[in-house]
C-alpha cells in the first residue's frame, strides 16, 4: 500500500508538440513508446527527478529542488530541440496518496505550459525565489496572470532559448510598460473626464454670456394714453369715439408680445405719451396723433390718418398701425426718448408722417 504524506517538491508538467503539414500543433505520440518512455525516466532521474505519468503529448514529474528541476527542464529542452516543448514549474507542498500528487499547487502547475513559448519554460515566484543569481539572470518577468480556478494573480517568469532572452527582455519591458501606463490613465479616467466636463460647462456659460451681451437690447416704452380729444366743428361730434379709443387701446395693450410696449394708467411713471384727437368734416373723419416724452414734453412723432366715417373699423386699424410702426421705431432709437440732451429741442418732431 502507497504510503500517504506530504513534501514540498518542484512540480514539473511538460506539453510536448510538433509542427505537422499544414503547419498546426500536434501532440506528440511517440513519447509514449516504452523506449522513449525509458529514455526520460533516466534523463530525469540524473536530476534526481521522479516521472510520475506519460500521456500523449504530456508529462508530469516532481523534483527534491527548484534549482534540480530548473536545470532538468533546460536539458529537456535542449535533447528534445525536435520538438515544440512548453514546460511548467512551481514549488509547493503536495499530498502523496497511491503513487500520485494532490493538492492545489499541483492545479497551478498544470496550467503554467500554457503560459509559456514553445521552447520556453514559464515558473511561478516560489521556484523564482529558490534560484540563484546565476539562474536568475536567464529569467523573463512576464508580470502577474490569472490562472484558471484561482482567484489571486500570479506572477509568472519566463526562460527563453538562446539568442531570443535579449529580443523577449525588451517585448516584454514595453508590455509592462504600457500595462501600467494603462493602469495610470484607468485611475485618473474619472478625474480627467470631470474636468473635460467642467471645462465644456464654463465654455457654454462664456459662449451664452458673450451671445447676451451682443444680442441688441430694447428699452420697454411705458406708454400713457389720456382720453381720445372730439375736435367737434359745427356741432358735428366724432361718431362711435369711444369704441375708437377702445379699439386702438386694445391693440396698443395687445401689442406686448411684439415688443417692450407697457400701457401706464399713472402719468408721471410713463416714459411716452400718445394724444389722439379726432374731428369729423362732412361724414369723413380726420385723427391726429402726437407721440411725447416725458417729462419733457419732446415730440417724438405724429402723424394724420383720415378716413370715410362710414368705415369706422378701416379708421381703427389704421390709427392702431400708424402708432405702432412709429413706437417700434422710436424703440430702436431709445435714446432719444429718455434723454433730454440729445440736442432736439423741445417740440421738434423726430417722425412725423
Amino acid at each position: 500500500m502507497h504510503e500517504t504524506h506530504c513534501r514540498l517538491v518542484t512540480i514539473m508538467f511538460v506539453q510536448l508538440t510538433e509542427t505537422a503539414e499544414n503547419k498546426r500543433e500536434i501532440p506528440v505520440v511517440s513519447c509514449r513508446l516504452e523506449e522513449h518512455q525509458k529514455f526520460l525516466r533516466n534523463h530525469l532521474k540524473r536530476f534526481h527527478g521522479e516521472l510520475l505519468e506519460i500521456r500523449t503529448g504530456e508529462l508530469y514529474a516532481y523534483f527534491p529542488g527548484a534549482t534540480l528541476a530548473f536545470n532538468a527542464a533546460a536539458s529537456l529542452q535542449k535533447i528534445m530541440s525536435q520538438f515544440d516543448l512548453r514546460i511548467g514549474l512551481h514549488v509547493g507542498e503536495v499530498l502523496f496518496r497511491q503513487g500520485r500528487l494532490q493538492g492545489a499547487d499541483v492545479n497551478l502547475a498544470s496550467r503554467l505550459p500554457y503560459r509559456a513559448r514553445a521552447g520556453g519554460i514559464c515558473l511561478s515566484q516560489t521556484v523564482y525565489q529558490y534560484l540563484k543569481g546565476r539562474e536568475r539572470q536567464s529569467l523573463v518577468p512576464l508580470g502577474s496572470h490569472d490562472l484558471k480556478n484561482f482567484d489571486i494573480r500570479i506572477p509568472l517568469y519566463a526562460y527563453l532559448p538562446d539568442g531570443q532572452v535579449g529580443r523577449s527582455r525588451g517585448r516584454e519591458t514595453r508590455c509592462q510598460f504600457f500595462a501600467r501606463l494603462n493602469k495610470y490613465w484607468q485611475k485618473r479616467s474619472v478625474r480627467y473626464i470631470f474636468l473635460l466636463g467642467l471645462t465644456g460647462l464654463i465654455a457654454t456659460f462664456f459662449w451664452a454670456q458673450n451671445m447676451i451681451s451682443s444680442t441688441p437690447t430694447r428699452d420697454v416704452i411705458n406708454l400713457y394714453v389720456p382720453a381720445f380729444v372730439d375736435q367737434a366743428q359745427d356741432n358735428e361730434s366724432v361718431i362711435h369715439l369711444e369704441g375708437i379709443e377702445m379699439s386702438v387701446r386694445s391693440r396698443l395693450s395687445g401689442s406686448h408680445d411684439v415688443f417692450d410696449l407697457v400701457l401706464m394708467s399713472d402719468r408721471s411713471s410713463a416714459t411716452v405719451e400718445l394724444r389722439v384727437k379726432l374731428r369729423q368734416v362732412s361724414g369723413n373723419v380726420n385723427t391726429e396723433y402726437i407721440l411725447s416724452s416725458l417729462p419733457v414734453g419732446l415730440i417724438l412723432a405724429s402723424g394724420r390718418v383720415e378716413q370715410d366715417g362710414s368705415s369706422i373699423f378701416r379708421l381703427q386699424d389704421r390709427l392702431s398701425d400708424h402708432i405702432l410702426q412709429d413706437l417700434d421705431k422710436l424703440q430702436l432709437i431709445n435714446s432719444s426718448l429718455t434723454s433730454e440732451t440729445t440736442g432736439t429741442l423741445p417740440g421738434e418732431i423726430l417722425l412725423d408722417r
